[in-house]
């Protein structure tokens, strides 16, 4: 029985020691949507932060990692409603091209069924899913998740590929999508 004991307090201590206790402090950072004002995310701050733009006319592309190594990389593309639709990025519309990109993966993934999370901030909704590479190459990544949530008049595409399955890098990222927010004066 002490035995017993024992060995599950051992247990809840490396459980512990393996995750860490509080997420790191975040900062906000603004990122400049030519058209669109400005995208403000609360970022932990020893994360690098990219704006990659492959052409004038295209949607940036917003490229966080670790301040060293790389243990996980968020990938966000901001896109907009070039007709000026006011339902672009409703949480309906949301849903399905959660849904739908999910889909397309399974042949793909450990997971048979795509389990969708819904993710809602103050000034933000959107879906999430998050799913295993099956084969993953050497030095892949072998975790993934994904979703899309409204900011404003916005919609953020965000890919999150990560090493560990439960990182707090990913609660980190969910989190500063939860809080984004889209200032437009």
């Amino acid at each position: 029985m002490v035995n017993l004991m024992l060995i599950a307090i051992l247990g809840v201590v490396l459980l512990l020691a393996n995750k860490p206790l509080a997420a790191e402090p975040k900062a906000v950072r603004r990122f400049p949507i030519p058209g669109h004002g400005v995208l403000e995310l609360n970022v932990p701050n020893p994360w690098k932060a990219q704006v990659h733009k492959p052409q004038e006319n295209m949607p940036p592309t917003i490229i966080l990692k670790p301040a060293s190594g790389d243990d996980f990389q968020v990938s966000g593309t901001v896109r907009w409603s070039k007709k000026g639709e006011a339902s672009f990025n409703s949480s309906d519309k949301v849903q399905i091209l959660v849904e739908k990109d999910g889909q397309k993966l399974l042949g793909k993934t450990v997971e048979s069924k795509i389990v969708l999370q819904k993710l809602r901030g103050t000034n933000s909704i959107g879906y999430y899913f998050s799913v295993t590479d099956k084969a993953p190459d050497p030095g892949e990544y072998r975790y993934m998740t994904e979703g899309k949530i409204g900011v404003g008049n916005l919609l953020l595409s965000v890919t999150i590929l990560h090493r560990v399955e439960d990182s707090q890098s990913v609660q980190d990222a969910l989190f500063l999508l939860r809080e984004a927010k889209q200032r437009t004066n």
